[in-house]
């Protein structure tokens, strides 16, 4: 954080008060009215020859902000009004609630600094957006409502840049389904770069940086954009995003942009106006991915099978719906009686209310909870081998924690699979087993068999 400073003038410039129309500054223990905009207080500023002014214990170079983070600053605009004006204008060709609810405001110019209209706004957000991605803009959401702090300040950018990684995952992980299942139908080779990129991402050995899971979306989209390859397009909706991955878009400079915010947050570099640069860049960067409102996740915990006599067979399928429904249920388990089957022990991305049409994102994506029997989910995005051997290491969403998972070898050639079933942590070490088995031959598949290298 910025550490405060006494600035080498003489003159003290503090703002005690801000009101809709006014500010109140001192001025070397005198307290001047001028009008609440930046053109006046930049106007007096200058006539006193300074450069800085304190506000909320915080100093701030004049230069440095601008009529976009003006009101920010004075606390005219509040934390989230920016991104939940952005975000429910963005879904709004994919949500019958957005469209409603913008309606109701045509006539209410500054809603979004109504709490008790924006909240309906960042309901909807959080309710339409895709799974997880849901869940994770309620959790900014509510870290915007607490009370200004350093701690706040450094959680809220924080989660911004959370967000724009876990969405970064997220496409890359439905790029590399879709590249996994149509590699074992039809091999295709892959140029040098491209080889290094995969290389990169199944076997790095730490966390990819936002900048370095932009760059393996990109490599993922070079590969089915190339017409020899043969792939069909991985979503509907990629032909309008495809121009996004392009050097010098809107979205590639936000991901650039939040880069360095993250940097200064690793430093402890970070600021109030910081705060309203993360949440503007990532307004920017939803401008792009406001399709994901178009989809929905689920984990498939089990599916039975019922075929009474005299009656047409069904499949019972248990499963959490991700993400946050209209009703504020978080990851709510339903049942779904269908002629119909699924992948079981997978986490599904699906468009509409079924997903009878899905990808199955897992291994990338799991549910550690539904793997291991245990109530509720628990969904982790892959992120690195561990450095002490061939483990996979996974980041929970909720709190960013590791779930490691290495290979149990519970199923042997000679052990009876019905026997090793009926014990529950049997039978969950080879549920996890099968998650390292998938990754791996998904790292087969694309990149030949794996030799470990040794330092």
């Amino acid at each position: 954080m910025d550490k405060i400073k006494h600035s080498d003038s003489p003159n003290s410039i503090i703002i005690e008060d801000v009101k809709e129309s006014t500010i109140a500054v001192n001025v070397n223990g005198d307290v001047r009215e001028i009008r609440n905009e930046l053109a006046e207080l930049k106007a007096l500023l200058q006539n006193l020859k300074v450069q800085n002014v304190q506000y909320a214990e915080k100093i701030y170079n004049i230069e440095h902000i601008n009529e976009a983070n003006f009101g920010f600053v004075t606390g005219k605009k509040a934390f989230n009004e920016l991104l939940a004006k952005e975000l429910i204008e963005a879904i709004r060709p994919h949500s019958l609630a957005a469209q409603r609810f913008l309606n109701l405001v045509a006539a209410t110019p500054g809603w979004e600094s109504q709490p008790h209209i924006s909240a309906k706004a960042k309901e909807v957000i959080a309710y339409s957006f895709v799974g997880v991605v849901g869940i994770q803009l309620s959790k900014l959401m509510a870290i915007g409502q607490e009370p200004l702090s350093d701690a706040k300040q450094r959680k809220y950018i924080g989660k911004c840049l959370d967000i724009a990684r876990h969405c970064l995952s997220l496409m890359s992980a439905i790029l590399l389904s879709r590249l996994w299942d149509d590699q074992k139908v039809q091999p295709r080779d892959f140029d040098e770069t491209e080889r290094m990129s995969l290389s990169a991402f199944f076997n790095n050995s730490f966390e990819l940086s936002l900048l370095e899971r932009l760059s393996f979306l990109q490599t993922l989209h070079c590969i089915f954009s190339k017409q020899e390859n043969g792939l069909p397009t991985p979503l509907p909706e990629w032909p309008a995003f495809a121009p996004a991955l392009k050097s010098g878009s809107t979205f590639h400079l936000a991901c650039q942009t939040m880069a360095r915010l993250d940097e200064r947050l690793d430093k402890g570099q970070y600021s109030l106006l910081d705060c309203f640069e993360a949440e503007k860049q990532l307004a920017q960067f939803f401008r792009s991915l406001h399709f994901l409102a178009n989809y929905r996740m689920a984990s498939i915990r089990h599916i039975g099978y019922q075929e009474p006599r005299n009656t047409d067979a069904r499949y019972l399928h248990r499963y959490s719906a991700l993400g946050i429904d209209n009703k504020a249920n978080v990851d709510a388990e339903k049942v779904n009686c269908t002629t119909e089957t699924a992948q079981t022990e997978a986490v599904l991305l699906y468009r509409g209310d079924h997903y009878s049409d899905y990808i199955n994102l897992s291994p990338f994506v799991i549910d550690y909870n539904a793997l291991s029997f245990e109530h509720g989910a628990k969904i982790c995005f892959y992120r690195s081998q561990a450095i002490d051997g061939d483990i996979l290491e996974y980041l929970f969403l909720e709190d960013n924690s590791l779930v490691r998972l290495e290979m149990q070898g519970v199923l042997k050639s000679d052990t009876d699979l019905n026997e090793l079933m009926m014990e529950k942590e049997k039978h969950k070490a080879l549920n996890l087993d099968r998650v390292v088995e998938q990754f791996m031959d998904a790292r087969r598949c694309l990149l030949g068999p794996f030799h470990a290298t040794t330092p």
